[in-house]
């Protein structure tokens, strides 16, 4: 991950580059640690210190619709930058910014949060994901770096098995690519990425989207696929580009939105297809986004199931957007198969925190957290009925990962 000035950044940016140390948890508070079983929730609470830098709490919750949620002497503790991330019953937590550690949090009988292996990396990782029940992919893809690294690890110890490497010459022959979305399918890997200036951050090149293809689980690279139906797939930090449904059919998501990252927007929003065990765009598939909602487009995506998924749409137009602002924000279902968009009832406007977001998909229901003017609260949204109903106040300047274990 490139550094980036944060005099160019809004409030809701700001913490995405927070770091190092201040005060720890109290180790002494009396409060008693959960039965097993009772506190399936786990939030990551951002916390800010006196110093303007962060401490991340991954605490776990009984009820996340009453009360109010806090990190104080609960959790597990990590100072710097942190991203989150759960696959199967282990929440994968991927320093950043200096910090090139990944550690694997689970629950234990007693319904305690537990760190289980520990690893580090060259860089910071890019992102993690399931290739199988037992094997993960994490990607190395750092704007100081001319090679683009892959891991295989193993999901049980949170242990590397075998690493391949490629130069970055393979996928572009600009300045560093910045990425932005990876997923598994059947024997193939996708990488989708954009193309930012590393001294100035500004994209200059927004006239295409474009993913690398590579093989799995070999991880030779194939190809680079391209698509000027619309712009670049994804944004800053947003890690959500590309997503996959049951069939192994994997969308991409183009926004050029100015409020995650772009400079420029020289092509419509849209929703592009690769159909399971192909290498190509699917030319007979486009999810005109800006035609459904009236030029708004998506800034977060994450599948539900029978092609349903969670978005955030900004609500303002690409050349109304604050850069860097993530925001403003507007919760709704995105059907990629009739390709409707239909917002929550219930769920008022907001702000992101410029990062992966923070949602948790448990059953008939989508838990996110909305910043609102005096504090952030929990929502619970009905996926089927379209409606959100408020829970409980979180403590803390931002969330970074909503679970259940």
């Amino acid at each position: 991950m490139f550094s980036i000035n944060l005099k160019q950044l809004s409030l809701p940016l700001l913490s995405l580059f927070a770091a190092t140390v201040f005060t720890s948890c109290d180790n002494d508070d009396d409060t008693p640690s959960p039965a097993a079983g009772e506190s399936p929730f786990v939030l990551s609470l951002a916390v800010q210190g006196s110093d303007n830098t962060y401490t991340y709490y991954t605490v776990p919750f009984e009820d996340v619709m009453s009360g109010t949620l806090s990190a104080v002497g609960q959790g597990i503790e990590q100072p710097g930058y942190f991203d989150f991330r759960q696959i199967d019953n282990t929440i994968y937590s991927l320093g950043g910014l200096g910090d090139v550690n990944v550690v694997g949090i689970t629950q234990n009988e007693s319904g305690d949060l537990t760190q289980i292996g520990d690893v580090s990396f060259a860089n910071s990782l890019a992102d993690i994901v399931k290739a199988d029940d037992n094997t993960l992919v994490a990607l190395e893809l750092s704007s100081t770096s001319d090679v683009v690294r892959f891991h295989t690890i193993d999901a049980n110890t949170v242990r590397v098995t075998s690493t391949k490497q490629h130069p970055v010459s393979d996928i572009t022959d600009l300045s560093a690519p910045s990425y932005s979305g990876m997923q598994v399918s059947g024997d193939h890997l996708f990488v989708s990425y954009y193309i930012s200036d590393p001294t100035t951050y500004d994209t200059p090149y927004t006239d295409e989207a474009v993913v690398a293809v590579y093989s799995y689980p070999e991880l030779e690279f194939l190809q680079v696929i391209e698509d000027t139906r619309t712009g670049p797939i994804g944004g800053f930090n947003t890690k959500t580009g590309l997503i996959q449904d049951e069939q192994g059919d994997v969308y991409a998501v183009s926004h050029s939105n100015p409020a995650n990252g772009y400079s420029q927007t020289t092509k419509d929003g849209g929703i592009l297809r690769i159909n399971s065990g192909e290498m190509e765009f699917d030319q007979d598939y486009f999810f005109d986004v800006e035609e459904v909602t009236g030029g708004k487009n998506i800034s977060h995506l994450m599948y539900l199931g029978n092609g349903k998924a969670f978005a955030e749409i900004n609500t303002a137009d690409n050349a109304n957007q604050a850069r860097w602002s993530d925001g403003p924000l507007r919760s709704a279902i995105v059907d990629l198969y009739a390709k409707t968009v239909t917002y929550i009832d219930g769920l008022p406007e907001h702000s992101g925190s410029g990062r992966r977001l923070a949602a948790l998909h448990d059953g008939n229901y989508v838990y996110i957290t909305v910043p609102e003017a005096t504090a952030t609260y929990v929502y619970r949204i009905d996926v089927a009925n379209h409606t959100a109903t408020k829970g409980a106040e979180v403590e803390a300047n931002f969330v970074a990962g909503f679970f259940k274990l």
